[in-house]
């Protein structure tokens, strides 16, 4: 009687220890993912407390209007002025690989456009390094897709893209974003041809 009870008492002993090991399991596991998206987080937060990269992105989304110049972009202005008419041609004409220094004299808002769109590849490509070293999910950070989704829609960057070394890094998003189970995954902008509209109207 006394061994049976002792097995008992251990078996019971061995069952509370997995279960003990399994919520610790389980913590951890938590704990991993609450720091993942932790990171994640503060990944978006430093693309929306960034004036430069929030206006790159309006560059985008917009197709014309008044957009506000954030302050480090001010001083290309000849007048800092405190906003620039948004224009697809000029933005076009600004991502072009073969761009030449004296272009950029001819419009102050060659340099703002390629300045900002510089900053902004950049940071997609952080993300990108970051996902590549599983710093973090594409659950962690879906955001990023959206803006995954408009750059392919967006003809005008794509040379300009492989011309200065973000090809790898963004086709590592497109990847991630478009190929794989993800919100953008299906997502589809219209291949933005205004720049085009307003050359031809501008040729006729």
């Amino acid at each position: 009687m006394p061994s049976e009870t002792a097995t008992a008492i251990a078996y019971v002993g061995a069952f509370v220890g997995l279960i003990g090991g399994g919520v610790a399991l389980f913590n951890s596991w938590k704990a991993v993912c609450w720091k993942r998206a932790e990171l994640a987080n503060t990944y978006l937060q430093d693309f929306n407390n960034n004036a430069e990269l929030v206006f790159a992105g309006r560059c985008l989304d917009w197709n014309g209007g008044k957009l506000v110049l954030p302050e480090s972009l001010r001083p290309y202005m000849p007048d800092g002025a405190h906003f620039i008419q948004h224009d697809r041609r000029v933005f076009a004409r600004a991502l072009r690989p073969d761009l030449q220094v004296a272009e950029m004299d001819e419009d102050p808002r060659i340099q703002i456009y390629r300045t900002s769109m510089d900053s902004f590849l950049s940071w997609l490509c952080l993300v990108a390094s970051a996902l590549d070293r599983k710093l973090f999910l594409v659950a962690d950070i879906q955001d990023v897709g959206y803006w995954v989704a408009k750059i392919q829609s967006e003809i005008v960057i794509h040379p300009f893209i492989v011309a200065y070394g973000y090809q790898e890094n963004i086709e590592k998003l497109i990847r991630l974003y478009r190929t794989r189970q993800s919100p953008y995954k299906n997502w589809v902008f219209p291949i933005n041809l205004e720049f085009d509209r307003g050359k031809q109207k501008n040729d006729s």
